[in-house]
């Protein structure tokens, strides 16, 4: 009989309050994606428990996506099943928590549930997310035609691209000569470039400017640009100016973005002689942004400025 147990009972802490389960950097991942933007990832590993199997995992699907996408994501990690080297050994992945997206869910919050399997170390989950039709063109109305597959980016992929209205300047701003300029490097080829200078907006401090993938990127990471400026930051005078540059514009790459036009961003400061002097630095983050292990073994990208 399958049944959720807690970690404490794993790690011989009985005594102890209830124990949080996270999971490790054994960690597998599955996405699926819906046609109209945005999708869910499943987090799943395996953990040995008294001989047998125990099943642990947790979920997530994309912040944006179309309204018509909304409350499928739970019927979808319902419908979903769990096999090992061909054998399905759980189905209705519902008992597993709603966490945030995350580049790494390694130590991202888990429940878990003992199966049946005799454990066995080396063995590996897979998931598997059932296609599903989500809505049905009527032809000449405004209904869409939208459809879930096991494919894509899950979480991370792109949905509906929003930016709070007090936070964005609502004009475009042509960069000046020489912005600061930073870049960083996925371990998997490919990068970020990040252009962008203070200027004075309306009388306040604004961030403008503009970002880049860069070219030898592979598919884990082709959509990951975004998520890498939303954990970035601009610093000035020693202090952070802005966290989360998410609702920069993003354009081709090139070596000289002079002239280029740019989104700009509120600081909420008013403008001094002292943004206008002072050298701005751009802060990208250091990070692992995707880990997975398949059958054929463990893979890890990093992300390094």
């Amino acid at each position: 009989m399958l049944r959720p147990f807690a970690l404490s009972l794993i790690l011989g802490l009985a005594g102890a309050a209830q124990a949080q389960n996270t999971l490790s950097g054994r960690v597998t991942l599955s996405h699926g994606s819906y046609s109209s933007g945005g999708g869910l990832t499943i987090a799943a590993e395996l953990r040995p428990k008294d001989g047998r199997t125990a099943l642990c995992g947790t979920w997530a699907q994309s912040e944006r996506q179309s309204s018509y996408t909304s409350g499928a994501a739970r019927n979808i990690v319902q419908l979903a099943s769990v096999y090992v080297e061909g054998q399905r050994i759980y189905q209705d992945l519902g008992f597993m928590p709603q966490t945030a997206p995350r580049l790494d869910y390694a130590g991202a919050p888990a429940r878990c549930v003992l199966t049946d399997l005799p454990w066995r170390a080396g063995r590996v989950p897979e998931v598997f997310l059932p296609r599903q039709q989500i809505s049905h063109s009527t032809g000449g109305g405004s209904d869409r035609n939208i459809t879930f597959r096991q494919t894509g980016a899950g979480a991370m992929g792109q949905g509906l691209e929003l930016v709070p209205f007090l936070t964005r300047n609502s004009h475009l701003l042509r960069l000046a000569p020489g912005p600061t300029v930073a870049e960083g490097r996925y371990s998997s080829g490919g990068g970020v470039r990040l252009a962008a200078e203070m200027v004075s907006v309306n009388g306040n401090a604004h961030l403008c400017g503009v970002w880049s993938d860069l070219p030898g990127q592979v598919d884990r990471t082709a959509h990951l640009g975004h998520e890498i400026l939303r954990r970035s930051s601009a610093r000035q005078g020693g202090k952070t100016v802005l966290k989360d540059l998410s609702g920069l514009r993003r354009v081709r790459a090139r070596a000289d973005y002079t002239g280029v036009d740019a989104t700009c961003l509120d600081t909420g400061a008013p403008w001094t002689a002292q943004h206008a002097s002072k050298a701005l630095s751009l802060r990208l983050p250091d990070q692992i942004v995707y880990r997975s292990t398949t059958a054929q073994g463990r893979e890890m990208i990093r992300f390094q400025p």
